[in-house]
């Protein structure tokens, strides 16, 4: 039996332009209200809830996004499309302190 190829064994975790395009309309609406942080909770299934968190990093210039699942995701300013983003420990913490 042959080996899968490379890519097929990772899989790396990305975000349709549907979505994308939804999170750049409450990242643009958390800018004109000056927010730092957004935050969607919305009902996922029957008895469980999502989050979906918009963090401006405006440094960097990209906006993180913690996905429902905990996933992290940066949006550079002006991009089509996201990348998985390294949360390190320190990054974190500023993070959550807000």
């Amino acid at each position: 039996m042959m080996k899968k190829s490379r890519n097929r064994r990772r899989r790396t975790a990305k975000l349709i332009t549907k979505d994308i395009s939804k999170c750049k309309y409450f990242i643009n609406i958390g800018k004109k209200m000056n927010a730092h942080k957004v935050e969607l909770k919305f009902q996922r299934y029957y008895n469980t809830m999502g989050s979906v968190v918009f963090i401006d990093d405006a440094p960097h210039k990209q906006t993180i996004i913690r996905w429902y699942d905990h996933r992290y995701y940066a949006l550079r300013y002006g991009a089509k499309e996201v990348e998985p983003y390294k949360m390190t420990l320190a990054k974190w913490k500023t993070i959550n302190n807000d």
